[in-house]
């Protein structure tokens, strides 16, 4: 179960589907990234969201993710970009 500052618990199903929803977020900045696609709107929206989340769950493997993110806007290098993408799905892989 996971439990939020509010006493809410979510049942592990739940969260891996919430999860799921996040991954996918973030997998979708490469094409848009690829493409110069708005890419910096949608990651914005990805760190709205995982910021609230943090702050609802406190764990502590989201200020990992939110960092990495936050970085993603000075990378120009597309391959170093690509590497943190995914090295953020596997942090958000090992909350499941």
């Amino acid at each position: 179960m996971i439990k939020t500052k509010y006493g809410k618990e979510f049942d592990m199903d739940s969260w891996g589907i919430y999860l799921k929803k996040i991954k996918n977020d973030v997998f979708k900045l490469l094409p848009l990234k690829e493409e110069n696609s708005e890419w910096d709107k949608h990651l914005n929206t990805v760190l709205i969201e995982i910021s609230g989340l943090s702050e609802l769950t406190y764990e502590h493997k989201l200020l990992s993710v939110m960092s990495k993110l936050e970085a993603l806007y000075k990378l120009e290098e597309f391959y170093l970009y690509r590497k943190t993408i995914f090295e953020i799905l596997s942090i958000l892989d090992g909350l499941e």
